[in-house]
């Protein structure tokens, strides 16, 4: 009798059950050194889950499922029920002749009886319905397709067991599970993609950085010498800009598998490339909401990337955050994230750009990494003492497994401040006079501030070229944009580039002035990175000016007592040379919790972590936990007339048969929406675009931006379109 798994290929349960044991044993001789969890009785254990997670596909239910998919004729049967497989398959677990202790007992049955989380809770009348009336009269048939001893006399203690789900209160059990179940679920989903588990597990980034930087001239610096030298512990880097941290990280990844998360997708798209085309390495993988997007455009064989970045094969995976690190949520399915972790280093990049609520389950996961075994770098220009603090008082990591330390040039001075009690708008003839000469660079804290004081340059009788950059602008045109940007920098033209905190990280350009509204000094010093990046100031003026009154985006963007408190620090540096060290140390006392006693920011900070540490296990899916973490406040925008024009490739999509094809119509399609923040939004939004657009909404707005020369305001959301009655 032959019993299928999967009607791709007409699998068996038996050919499904091989590729995962396959799996296994390349895992297991990859990393099993690594896995300080998984002694040899955890393998066996988990070795046992593997031969029978989906034996419950037995049932005629199931297979009758099959048979029509693949067009066989159906088992006859009299049997109506439902039930999934993963329950029915503990129930043929032959446990008493397994020699299991009791613990023991408990993770193989919940592994198994999990591989799959569902919102059906096992009924035991239901699964003994099925076992006693279907699977009963199949045992012997279902023993020979397996080559494994089925037990002969069913026991229903196994649903109520299931009922008891594992949380941390289990104590180091509740670990173990982690990692069993979390193993099983990455070794099924490799098997189901026909993919192995693990990739180029012998090549080495740390081979291919060395050749690089010795090919280039580069000697490594104090920072880079230090993280290769700490490569066995958890390590935290506070370096200023332009260090090489991406290469420090590198090298202390060594010969490790690893995964790089940094805040924006830009920069992680730039270095990808880098990695990949400069040091010539390719065990790389990119994991990100839009990755596919930039895959498809860059390699040949983007489909096969795609899979083994998306279930963590690659030696070096490239990632934000709501990929890889939201398993402090405790989702369904939580485990195979953290599982994937025990093995392998975590670099977080600009720790200090996430919102304190993301910033605390950001040290709630790097607790969580310790426990099962892996190890975490963080890199970041400063570091919120608060943060800091967090980790050591949770004494989960003890003082000699991690190192700490600071890397700081104050040998150039790069930036002389002047702090200007008045708008930015009043500074428009002074910025103007500049940019004749000069590339200037003006930086506001809200899309709505940029372009009203963009309007305003218009207005002025001026040859200097004015452009605008915000985040409201088609992903196209945005990307045109940022390409121009840089482009400007670099050829040495003059003029002004009228910005918002968008180009704090992401974009790396090196301007003569910057005029920018007050925000916090965290995100005000990243502002200072992108005027005199990589030279000493060579003149005795200021080339930063920041202005206090009438400041955009306080309290929506930044909170107001942070900025009021970031004021008063900068006071003393007014018309002063403020340097690296002293960046750091403000940043420092900005965030001591004694500082922050009855803020909105603490109170914020630390009900997230109370959440996080008393949050009720597999209350939500995969799907909500990202939601909690990605920008929900946005939804995707795209204007009437735009709509109009491209209609024709809704049509076209709709009729696309190849998916290859229908994914280059999607993406045609999404370059041509805006981000935009949902309250505002909501008012001028006439519908929802229908499946599967639906998460794209059309507004009756108009769109303003010239490609040929640059120019245009994006989205104009206070202005209705003009065929609309």
């Amino acid at each position: 009798m032959t019993f299928y798994a999967k009607s791709e290929g007409k699998e068996t349960i038996r050919e499904h059950t091989d590729r995962l044991l396959h799996n296994l044993k390349l895992l297991k001789n990859a990393y099993g050194h690594k896995l300080m969890l998984m002694d040899e009785r955890m393998w066996k254990l988990l070795e046992i889950a593997v031969q029978y997670h989906d034996v419950g596909k037995v049932n005629t239910v199931f297979q009758n499922k099959i048979r029509q998919a693949i067009r066989e004729s159906v088992l006859e049967t009299d049997m109506e029920t439902n039930v999934p497989h993963n329950y029915l398959s503990v129930g043929c677990i032959p446990l008493k002749q397994l020699d299991l202790t009791k613990e023991e007992e408990r993770l193989l049955i919940h592994a198994v009886g999990y591989h799959h989380e569902r919102d059906q809770h096992p009924e035991k009348e239901i699964i003994r319905h099925v076992l006693e009336n279907d699977i009963k009269n199949q045992l012997s048939q279902l023993s020979e397709h397996m080559n494994l001893p089925i037990t002969e006399k069913f026991s229903y203690r196994f649903v109520d067991r299931l009922l008891n789900r594992y949380t941390y209160h289990d104590g180091e059990e509740f670990w173990k599970y982690v990692m069993i179940k979390g193993l099983l679920h990455r070794l099924d989903h490799a098997a189901s993609a026909h993919i192995d588990v693990e990739r180029d597990v012998e090549k080495s980034i740390y081979i291919n950085l060395n050749e690089y930087m010795h090919k280039q001239g580069f000697r490594k610096n104090d920072l880079q010498q230090f993280a290769e030298q700490h490569h066995d512990k958890h390590v935290i880097a506070i370096a200023q800009t332009g260090m090489g941290k991406t290469e420090a990280a590198l090298l202390w990844i060594r010969e490790d598998k690893a995964f790089f998360t940094l805040p924006l997708r830009v920069s992680i798209n730039a270095i990808y490339d880098r990695i990949k085309e400069k040091m010539g390495y390719d065990a790389v993988g990119l994991l990100h909401s839009t990755s596919v997007h930039y895959l498809v455009d860059k390699e040949e064989n983007w489909e096969e990337l795609k899979q083994q970045s998306e279930h963590y094969a690659k030696k070096l995976l490239l990632t934000t955050i709501d990929q890889i690190l939201k398993f402090p949520f405790y989702y369904k399915g939580f485990e195979k994230e953290l599982a994937a972790m025990a093995n392998a280093k975590v670099v977080i990049d600009e720790i200090q750009a996430y919102e304190p609520r993301i910033a605390s389950m950001l040290i709630k996961a790097l607790e969580m990494i310790h426990r099962v075994g892996g190890k975490f770098m963080i890199m970041t220009a400063t570091l919120p003492t608060l943060y800091l603090e967090e980790l050591k008082q949770r004494n989960v990591i003890d003082d000699d497994q991690i190192a700490i330390e600071e890397f700081i040039d104050t040998s150039v001075h790069r930036h002389r401040i002047c702090l200007r009690a008045e708008g930015i708008e009043e500074a428009i003839g002074e910025i103007l006079n500049l940019g004749e000469t000069s590339q200037i660079l003006v930086i506001v804290n809200t899309v709505r501030k940029a372009m009203s004081l963009y309007d305003k340059f218009l207005q002025c009788e001026t040859h200097v070229p004015v452009y605008l950059l915000h985040s409201q602008f088609t992903q196209e045109d945005r990307q045109l944009l940022e390409k121009r940007i840089k482009e400007f920098n670099e050829n040495n033209e003059k003029g002004i580039w009228i910005t918002t905190q968008l180009v704090e990280a992401s974009i790396d350009i090196d301007f003569d002035y910057l005029f920018t509204e007050m925000s916090t000094l965290d995100s005000l010093f990243q502002r200072f990175g992108r005027c005199y990046r990589k030279r000493a100031l060579d003149h005795d003026g200021c080339n930063i000016h920041i202005f206090t009154e009438n400041i955009s985006g306080v309290p929506k963007v930044y909170n107001e007592h942070l900025v009021n408190e970031s004021i008063r620090q900068l006071e003393p540096y007014d018309n002063q040379i403020i340097d690296e060290r002293a960046k750091v140390e403000m940043v420092a006392q900005l965030y001591d919790r004694k500082r922050l006693t009855g803020t909105s920011f603490l109170k914020e900070f630390e009900d997230a972590l109370y959440m996080f540490d008393n949050l009720d296990p597999y209350g939500m899916d995969k799907r909500e936990a990202q939601q909690k973490l990605r920008d929900i406040q946005n939804i995707q925008v795209i204007t009437r007339k735009i709509y109009d024009q491209i209609d024709h490739l809704f049509e076209q999509y709709k009729k696309e048969k190849e998916w290859k094809k229908r994914l280059k119509l999607r993406m045609e399609i999404e370059k041509k929406t805006v981000s935009v923040q949902r309250y505002v939004a909501e008012k001028y939004v006439s519908e929802r675009l229908p499946k599967p657009f639906d998460h794209i909404y059309i507004a009756d707005v108009e769109y303003d931006f010239n490609r040929e020369q640059w120019k245009g305001k994006g989205i104009l959301l206070d202005k209705p379109s003009s065929n609309f009655s």
